[in-house]
């Protein structure tokens, strides 16, 4: 059998310097284990992936940013995930939250990035959970739970999602809040069986005031007139504000995914017959058609996965290129393609997976390793496929749904 049958393909990461990406793949997968008994990304991966530049690729140059597309920015993304998901993962996280810091008022940005554009910020963005007072000149959350939030032991500043409500409790608006990060109190509630070091641990906020102008309403970022816009004119800005989140969540999967064919692959290579057998059928695995098949379904299936995410990249560079709108059947199809993504690189884990025999289950096994994280990916609500089906079929037939996140 030859290595080169499972090469990926489309890795495209000239956007940077491809010797300083190699290098961090390196580190962070000797540091992999570690991380994940630890439950957070050491911070050596933190402040690698800040020196070299990879915080600021969506920032506005006018403080220092490089204003990549999201099409430039996937690739790196999965690449390093090929070493360590959970940094990837929140290196992408911390990528798009500066997208969406982007998009505040002047003076927000002003705060933010003047001080330090390699700023990091974490964020809980769905605003279902909690409930926050509109008062005079700000909002004020009386008491505040905010889950999820990858990354949190390294934050400068949260972004904190949150129905808005008036004096009668009722809703006014939808949207974030900016919040120092030292404004808020950890809660560590981060055991998963997946994605252990994002340290996606729980914030909580009590009678905490933020000012007016630190607020982003989701109503006006998906209806393409954040604030930000208007100092930030760029076509990075004026891409659809969903789409973006949604698609920006794939890119550890693809490389988790790669990870797992790679070393399917080499410990048949590497091993021969002594990478086991299917006893039944009396075949040594590595000469096993059942094997071979494997393989080649889940090259197929990543590579359909990568071709997938660089189309709806584009199609999102597009529009904005264009300074056009995605109606809402074009930003649901964007949704599903990406749901569709990562559910094929978590078919493709889970085959090889299968196929491993049981050393598969030992703890540190890097296809459990995969197929763990995979898991945990697509776990994210944005990325409920059976949804984004539904809703994408329901709206190219004329349904209406005014209440879609879109």
């Amino acid at each position: 059998m030859n290595a080169t049958t499972a090469t990926s393909a489309g890795n495209d990461i000239a956007a940077f310097d491809e010797g300083i990406i190699n290098q961090l793949v390196q580190d962070f997968g000797t540091r992999k284990s570690a991380s994940i008994k630890e439950r957070r990304i050491p911070k050596a991966n933190i402040d690698a992936m800040r020196a070299a530049g990879l915080y600021r690729v969506y920032n506005p140059k006018r403080f220092g940013g490089s204003e990549l597309h999201m099409d430039e920015v996937l690739p790196i993304v999965a690449r390093i995930a090929e070493a360590c998901p959970a940094s990837a993962w929140v290196l992408a996280v911390f990528q798009i939250h500066n997208w969406v810091l982007s998009l505040f008022p002047e003076q927000a940005q002003q705060e933010v990035f003047s001080a330090n554009p390699d700023v990091v910020a974490c964020a809980s963005l769905n605003p279902s959970k909690n409930m926050t007072r509109k008062v005079a000149g700000g909002y004020l959350i009386e008491d505040g739970r905010f889950t999820f939030c990858s990354g949190a032991h390294h934050r400068d500043w949260a972004l904190l999602g949150s129905l808005i409500v008036d004096d009668a409790d009722a809703v006014s608006d939808v949207g974030c809040m900016l919040v120092p990060g030292d404004d808020l109190e950890e809660l560590d509630d981060w055991y998963v069986s997946g994605l252990q070091a994002t340290g996606s641990i729980s914030l909580l906020a009590k009678e905490l005031f933020v000012p007016e102008h630190r607020f982003l309403s989701y109503g006006t970022a998906t209806a393409y007139q954040s604030p930000g816009r208007t100092t930030n004119s760029e076509s990075l800005y004026m891409a659809a504000f969903v789409p973006m989140l949604v698609l920006n969540l794939a890119g550890p999967a693809l490389g988790a995914a790669e990870t797992a064919l790679q070393a399917f692959v080499a410990n048949l290579n590497e091993k021969g017959a002594k990478a086991g057998a299917y006893p039944l059928a009396g075949i040594a695995r590595v000469d096993a058609p059942a094997a071979h098949e494997a393989i080649a379904t889940a090259r197929m299936q990543i590579d359909c996965a990568r071709l997938l995410l660089q189309q709806s990249a584009a199609t999102i560079r597009r529009f904005a290129e264009r300074g056009q709108a995605m109606r809402p059947e074009e930003s649901a199809k964007v949704n599903l393609e990406t749901s569709y993504a990562a559910r094929e690189c978590l078919k493709a884990t889970q085959l090889l997976f299968l196929q491993a025999g049981g050393a598969v289950l030992q703890p540190g096994h890097p296809l459990q390793e995969a197929y763990q994280d995979v898991t945990a990916v697509n776990c994210h609500g944005f990325l409920g496929h059976e949804a984004n089906l539904s809703l994408y079929g329901s709206l190219v037939t004329g349904h209406d749904h005014p209440t879609a996140f879109l």
